[in-house]
Order: structure tokens, then sequence, then C-alpha cells
């Protein structure tokens, strides 16, 4: 497991604001969200972040000023929303052959960073759920900067 998160996002202050980590895997719950974090607990990106989320092609689990404290949380956080994902990304594939329920994990990828962008840019189509909405999610993310391994 990778020590970096697939995305960090800073908000347009320059402060850490979320770690992402995306998965192609499907049928997820919370529960499996909830341990996954939970082993990433001991990895400083992780441990800061004011939001941190798995993004699945079927759920996105975002979790709130949570922050996992190396060494302190043995039991498992559920995430502070769970958010239905299919609204989320499924326009991004539209005009493509490509499935949500099929997508390979760097085509998710691809997915997942176009609509960070359009989320860190405001554009006035870009996807929402009301959970990102209530949890500050967007408007941390508003006119911030995405980065992730390969630009690093």
């Amino acid at each position: 497991m990778a020590a970096e998160p697939d995305f960090t996002l800073y908000d347009r202050y320059g402060r850490l604001a979320a770690a992402l980590e995306v998965k192609a895997k499907r049928g997820t719950t919370s529960r499996w969200a909830a341990e996954f974090r939970r082993n990433l607990r001991d990895y400083e990106a992780f441990r800061y972040a004011p939001f941190f989320l798995i993004v699945t092609p079927d759920r996105v689990y975002l979790w709130k000023e949570a922050p996992a404290a190396a060494g302190t949380e043995s039991s498992l956080v559920p995430p502070s929303f769970e958010i239905d994902a299919k609204p989320l990304f499924e326009p991004y594939l539209r005009g493509t052959r490509l499935k949500l329920e099929e997508i390979s994990g760097p085509a998710f990828e691809l997915v997942v960073m176009s609509w960070l962008r359009d989320l860190i840019l405001q554009l006035p189509d870009v996807p929402l759920q009301e959970q990102l909405e209530d949890s500050g999610f967007s408007e941390a993310a508003k006119d911030g900067r995405l980065t992730y391994p390969a630009a690093a």
C-alpha cells in the first residue's frame, strides 16, 4: 500500500484540506471503508487532513475532522458521510463506451480527477450531492489545488 494518498487537495490558502484514496472496487460497505481508513492511520498525509475520502464507483466515504493520530485509533470510525457515487461520476462517462460498473482503476482515477477539478473551479454543472455541501468539502475545494503522486 502506498504511503501517499492518490490525491491531495489544498484549499485556496494552500492548507491541506483533504486526502483521497480512489479504488475501483465495487460493492463496498462503510465497514470496509472504516477498516481501510484505519489501515492508513500511520501515514502522515492521512493523519492531518481535515477531510479524508475513499472514493469508489458506488460510494464516496467521507470523514470530516476525524484525523487519525498514529497509534491512538484502534477502533473503527465510521464515515461522517456516505454518498451515492453514481450521480457524481456517470456524467463524466457520457459519450464514451465506458460504464461505471466496469471501469478500470486508471480510468476511474481520471474520472475522479476530472470531477475534483470541476469542484475546485466551482463549475455550475459540477455534479454534487447534498452531503458534499453539508460537510463543507465543496467549500474547502473551491479555488483549491489538487496534487497526485504522478505530478510530483
